[in-house]
């Protein structure tokens, strides 16, 4: 395979999921249809027929064929050559093909290091029938406009990764695909600092490897990273037991990371909490199994009810119609709702929703266990069962209004965290304005005037930027709120004299100097005396 001509190292690129539909959050979505589409009308150079929701438009500048079937493509913003936001490696983005007929959502992983200066990178398998993926294969091009979601997922290293620490990555062909963009991660680190990895990886053919040239060439001495490949056109099996037979004691203390089907992830993530790995070491990636746009899904699916259902909204107090084995959010976006998503594939989690009562099918492998007892299901994916109640559809049609008193929806950010964010924001231009009025020269021009003239003449009680000390009986020298110049010097008499801003060092009356709080450059001074109480400073 060939380097990838926008980065600063040796990178080739990844095919996705062969035979799969899609990955987990922050894996590769493939998007296998069930009835043979129509590849998506979009034509080079110009932008889809209108901007999807939370999506902006994104650029390709260069493609390449790495494997049969296989293109990867290099994605900036439009007139950039950097990436079109930052992301960490292991996240994904979802790009929006919208056609006369539907918009088309699919999720692909970044399989760069992380670096916002380079293009992203997404490589996508031809798969029969799929969409998307032959519209990619075929049509795509540098100049082709497309839209893209913001880089999400949860799939990413640990944020305090140092030498030391022991990593285990399992993939199943291109689920390599998040893992490889963190090996490409560690791989740029100082040597010093690199944690030990180690990589099981199973493919069916040597040529089926995905970054195989890549990997051979990473760490052939094998100082920080021991691969173990599986294939299985020559008998081999990646199973549990042939990845935990090889778990010492430093590997069980460290972070694993698995990325293929359910149900090796599954069982890893089990066998592995059973030998005592912190759940929060644990980071799994599922393929997902959704069709299509994630609209209507085919009968002989099993799941959802076939005579349709009701849908209560309860913060809103609508009843809706599901049709037949629609999913959750098609039937919430057909009522005018607008739910978050982000992959429509059961992948990322951002369109999970909380149902009160009745059941649904499937509830998604992307949530935790936390989340599925709460009674949250991916919206996506999810399908009634029956009569169900949500707490809530996400932003309601334009009209309708919240019932008091009901469930708050979901919030992409927890309330707290929103106020704080708020208050931050305030108190940052609060800081901001007060250090620009301090740096600014905002003092009237006649200060200016008084300072250099032989006379100044201020209103009784007000600061005056330069006044000098004036003695009050006793010797003690005092600052002086106004100073009326008479061309003399000597002892002070008089009103008793007020507080000054400023004050410049001048003998007086033979005490000691006053302390100056402004020292003021060199310039003539006239002398201080108090103005008399009864005239008008």
């Amino acid at each position: 395979m060939g380097n990838n001509p926008y980065s600063r190292g040796s990178q080739p690129e990844t095919p996705s999921r062969g035979g799969q539909t899609s990955s987990g959050r922050g894996g590769l979505l493939t998007g296998r249809m069930r009835a043979a589409p129509r590849p998506p009308a979009l034509t080079q150079g110009a932008l889809p027929v209108a901007a999807p929701t939370n999506m902006l438009p994104v650029r390709v500048i260069g493609r390449r064929e790495v494997a049969p079937d296989v293109v990867s493509v290099y994605i900036v913003l439009p007139g950039a050559q950097q990436a079109p936001a930052p992301y960490l490696p292991g996240q994904f983005v979802t790009l929006a093909l919208p056609t006369p007929r539907e918009t088309l959502y699919r999720s692909y992983s970044l399989c760069g290091a992380g670096d916002p200066s380079e293009p992203w990178e997404l490589t996508i398998k031809r798969v029969d029938q799929g969409a998307v993926s032959n519209y990619f294969y075929d049509k795509v091009v540098a100049g082709t406009l497309l839209y893209a979601s913001l880089p999400r997922g949860v799939f990413t290293l640990p944020g305090n990764l140092h030498a030391g620490m022991a990593l285990t990555m399992v993939a199943i062909g291109s689920g390599v695909t998040p893992i490889m963009g963190m090996l490409r991660a560690i791989a740029r680190m100082r040597p010093d600092e690199r944690p030990s990895a180690q990589l099981y990886y199973a493919s069916r053919t040597p040529e089926d490897i995905i970054f195989g040239e890549e990997l051979r060439m990473m760490d052939p001495r094998e100082q920080w990273l021991v691969q173990r490949h599986y294939l299985s056109s020559r008998g081999d099996r990646l199973s549990p037991d042939a990845i935990l037979a090889r778990a010492d004691n430093e590997s069980l203390r460290g972070h694993w990371y698995m990325c293929g089907p359910t149900a090796l992830t599954r069982e890893m993530a089990e066998r592995l909490a059973q030998m005592g790995v912190k759940e929060s070491h644990i980071h799994a990636e599922v393929f997902a199994t959704a069709p299509g746009p994630a609209y209507k899904l085919d009968a002989e699916s099993g799941s959802g009810s076939s005579d349709g259902a009701r849908i209560t909204v309860a913060d809103t107090g609508a009843t809706l119609d599901a049709q037949p084995q629609e999913t959750i959010l098609a039937a919430l976006e057909r009522h005018g709702y607008h739910p978050e998503f982000s992959c429509r594939a059961g992948a990322c989690g951002s369109c999970k929703l909380r149902v009160l009562q009745g059941q649904v099918s499937p509830v998604g492998e992307a949530l935790s266990a936390a989340e599925k007892s709460a009674g949250y299901a991916l919206s996506c994916i999810a399908r009634p069962m029956g009569d169900i109640t949500l707490a809530t559809g996400g932003r309601p049609p334009k009209g309708v209004a919240r019932v008091a008193g009901a469930p708050a929806p979901v919030a992409s950010r927890p309330p707290q965290a929103v106020t704080l964010l708020r208050l931050t924001a305030i108190m940052g231009v609060g800081a901001l304005l007060a250090g620009t009025w301090n740096l600014t020269n905002h003092r009237p021009d006649v200060w200016s005037q008084q300072a250099s003239g032989a006379t100044s003449s201020t209103p009784a009680g007000s600061l005056t930027p330069s006044s000098a000390a004036t003695s009050q009986p006793g010797g003690a020298p005092a600052p002086t709120a106004t100073v009326n110049s008479s061309g003399g010097g000597g002892g002070g008499g008089g009103g008793a004299p007020a507080p000054t801003a400023t004050a410049t060092p001048k003998p007086s009356g033979g005490g000691a100097p006053a302390p100056t709080a402004t020292p003021k450059p060199p310039a003539p001074t006239p002398t201080a005396t108090s103005c008399p109480s009864t005239s008008k400073c």
